[in-house]
C-alpha cells in the first residue's frame, strides 16, 4: 500500500483535542439530508450555514440520484427524520465536464485494465439532469407526503447556492 495517513493522523488529534460534538444526536435538527458532489470545494454544512447534527450528507461524483442514493433517501426521511431533502449539483462539475469515453480512457491509462464495460454516470446536461433528479424524487411513494424536495446548484466560485425555481 502506498501513501501515509501521518498529516491526517495529526489533525485528527487536534480535532479531538477541542472535540464539542460528543452530545449531538444521531437524528438532524434541521431533519435535513443533502445529497451533493464529492468535489472538494463544496465543505457542506458551511455553504448551507449548518452545524454538525443538522443534517445528514450523502455525497458522490455529480451530486446525482441513482437507485442506491434513492434507497438511502427513503431510509433517511422515514427512519431518520429527514422532511427536507436538498440536492445540490455545482458549476465546473468534473462529471458534467467529461464524457464516458475519456472517463473510460483515463481509467484504462491508469490502470491498464479494460474500462470499455465501465458505466459511470456523467451529466450531458447539468440543469435538466437536476431538474430529473428532484422531480423523480418527488415522485417516489416511499417517501412522506410532506418531504420537502428541492434542488440547488452551489457556485464554487462564489460560495452562492442558487435554488432551483419550481
Amino acid at each position: 500500500m502506498t501513501g501515509d495517513f501521518s498529516d491526517v493522523a495529526e489533525s485528527n488529534a487536534d480535532f479531538v483535542a477541542t472535540f464539542t460534538g460528543q452530545n449531538v444526536r444521531g437524528l438532524p435538527a434541521k431533519n435535513m439530508l443533502l445529497l451533493t458532489c464529492m468535489d472538494c470545494r463544496i465543505v457542506p454544512h458551511q455553504a448551507l450555514g449548518m452545524s454538525i447534527g443538522d443534517m445528514k450528507v450523502i455525497r458522490n461524483g455529480g451530486g446525482q440520484l441513482n437507485s442506491a442514493v434513492e434507497s438511502d433517501i427513503v431510509v433517511a426521511n422515514n427512519v431518520l427524520d429527514c422532511d427536507r431533502i436538498l440536492i445540490m449539483q455545482h458549476t465546473q462539475c468534473g462529471m458534467a465536464a467529461a464524457t464516458l469515453e475519456t472517463v473510460r480512457a483515463t481509467i484504462q491509462s491508469n490502470t491498464g485494465v479494460d474500462a470499455s464495460q465501465f458505466t459511470p454516470s456523467v451529466i450531458e446536461n447539468q440543469m435538466a439532469k437536476l431538474s430529473l433528479d428532484v422531480e423523480t424524487l418527488r415522485k417516489n411513494p416511499m417517501l412522506k407526503s410532506t418531504t420537502v424536495v428541492q434542488g440547488a446548484m452551489y457556485h464554487v466560485e462564489t460560495g452562492k447556492v442558487e435554488f432551483l425555481d419550481d
